[in-house]
């Protein structure tokens, strides 16, 4: 587990978490970092925060507080130790055309950080004893970036490194991961082009015989002049319409469109996980089939810790090959140098980005699509499950329905049963016995009536019902062939009389009259 540690304004740590989600970069294009600390910690103004032992850390500018349903989310950001140098500007002296340096490394950086206003945060390390020759840097450049050519320009990398809660900052030999870095954890493209346009034509002021034209060609190397070098199938041509310019702009700007073009392809570099590198080192990846040779300088580092667990990623540029044929080739670069050749742009592009003459290609890995895809499907499952709970939720509520229709139903049922106070009243005026019924016996003087016996039984409901007996004894008579059950085993010759005989039975005991 990695903990964080948070600072005051004056490096005196007073807390350490794991229960954060830390995002640092450093290098190109961003130089800051954003915090979330999960524990209800409250980071001071001008506060710190780093990792013990490593160069992630930087001081905070920003707090945003979201409370949403009673929960409280508090996210702190700021600058990155490097981002610190990107917000000072390096200015020339009063009198002075460009600001100047020289000496051994370590001094120099101990004057610049005096110069900025610095040295109260960080403190120089004696790493390197290397001496800087006179450099030069650029007009109102920032002193990240002008150290960090100055830096580059000597084969020297900047460092930082937080201990004990002091910030060094120093200066290290940059690395060539060449030969030590396992080829499968390089991954490079690179797209020759072998036929670009290389005939521009120029269109200026005037109109149809009278305006201006210019031509400029490009060889095969991609030089450009007034010189035709190929036709017929080998001629690519191309117009550039400036119809406001005069003569030596139009050549100018002509000339520049058609030298924008002469990239020979592209390159793209991948670096996987297992590698460890620093901001400025270099990496290289060989192709044995063709024999290809990439390098790349890595232009960004970036750390996240989530949990206490740390990750690390890179983004690399400047990739160039070491076949002379693709000295030609477009790719991103650092602009590590002091200057550059011609005073042009330098473009940076990073992972994904490829730039070819004038124009910036995207492309999207095969990687990044997984991750969408991943992403779409997660939300489909989760969107699935609603679905379904949703669909249970209406089933639920259905049967309810169903479950409260049938008991109305039976309310309704047993509501047509009951009686009304009225009907109720008319039953408690019939007197007790008054629905009562005596059968007439019959005799000489009630004709219709009923001659009741031992063997005839009349029911309260008027039923009546007779069995047969053996007229002495008045016991029932069964023929022969009858057969009867009985649980007790007793022949029923005793109550009955006759002659049985007592067949095979399971449980109750059978018997059949046979006289």
């Amino acid at each position: 587990m990695v903990d964080l540690i948070c600072a005051d304004e004056n490096g005196v740590p007073f807390h350490a978490t794991s229960d954060c989600v830390l995002d640092c970069a450093w290098g190109s294009g961003e130089n800051d970092f954003e915090l979330t600390l999960y524990d209800g910690t409250v980071l001071p103004d001008r506060g710190l925060v780093y990792i013990d032992g490593t160069e992630v850390g930087g001081i905070v500018d920003h707090m945003k507080d979201e409370l949403s349903d009673g929960v409280s989310v508090v996210t702190y950001s700021g600058r990155s130790w490097h981002g610190m140098l990107a917000g000072k500007v390096l200015q020339p002296d009063s009198g002075q055309d460009y600001l100047k340096v020289s000496g051994p490394v370590n001094q120099v950086l101990s004057n610049l950080l005096a110069r900025i206003g610095l040295s109260d945060v960080f403190k120089v390390r004696a790493d390197s004893t290397k001496t800087i020759p006179t450099f030069q840097f650029d007009r109102y450049c920032t002193a990240y970036d002008g150290i960090r050519r100055m830096l580059a320009a000597n084969d020297l990398k900047l460092m930082f490194q937080e201990v004990d809660g002091t910030v060094w900052m120093y200066a290290q030999p940059i690395v060539a991961h060449d030969d030590t870095v396992d080829s499968d954890l390089v991954d490079f493209s690179i797209t020759k082009d072998y036929r670009r346009t290389n005939h521009m034509i120029g269109l200026g002021k005037g109109d149809l015989r009278n305006r201006l034209v210019v031509h400029y060609y490009a060889d095969g190397s991609g030089k450009v002049s007034n010189t035709r070098t190929f036709g017929g199938r080998d001629e690519i041509a191309a117009v550039y319409d400036y119809s406001s310019a005069e003569k030596d702009e139009l050549d100018k700007q002509t000339k520049k469109q058609l030298q924008d073009l002469q990239g020979a392809g592209a390159v793209d570099v991948t670096v996987h996980d297992g590698l460890s590198l620093d901001v400025g080192d270099r990496v290289a990846g060989c192709d044995h089939v063709t024999g290809l040779t990439v390098t790349a300088i890595v232009l960004k580092k970036i750390v996240k810790l989530s949990g206490g667990l740390l990750s690390v990623s890179y983004e690399v540029g400047d990739a160039a090959s070491s076949k002379t044929e693709y000295s030609n080739y477009t790719s991103s670069s650092s602009s590590s140098s002091s200057g550059s050749a011609g005073g042009g742009v330098s473009l940076t592009a990073g992972r994904g980005l490829s730039i070819s003459g004038g124009t910036i290609n995207a492309e999207v890995a095969s990687e990044d699509l997984d991750s969408v895809r991943q992403t779409a499907e997660s939300a489909n499952r989760t969107a699935s499950g609603f679905a379904a709970q949703i669909g249970k939720a209406n089933q639920t509520a259905e049967d309810a329905k169903n479950v409260a229709d049938a008991a109305k139903s039976v309310a309704d049922s047993a509501k047509s049963g009951m009686m009304t106070d009225f009907e109720r009243s008319k039953l408690a005026s019939v007197e007790r016995g008054a629905n009562a019924y005596t059968l007439p016996k019959a005799s000489t003087d009630v004709l219709g009536g009923v001659k009741v016996d031992g063997s005839t039984i009349v029911s309260v409901d008027g039923v009546i019902s007779a069995h047969v007996g053996d007229g002495a004894s008045g016991k029932a008579v069964f023929p022969v062939g009858y057969v009867v059950m009985n649980t007790t085993g007793v022949d029923p010759s005793v109550d009955f009389g006759g002659t049985w005989r007592q067949l095979p039975s399971l449980g109750c005991s059978m018997f059949e009259r046979i006289g």
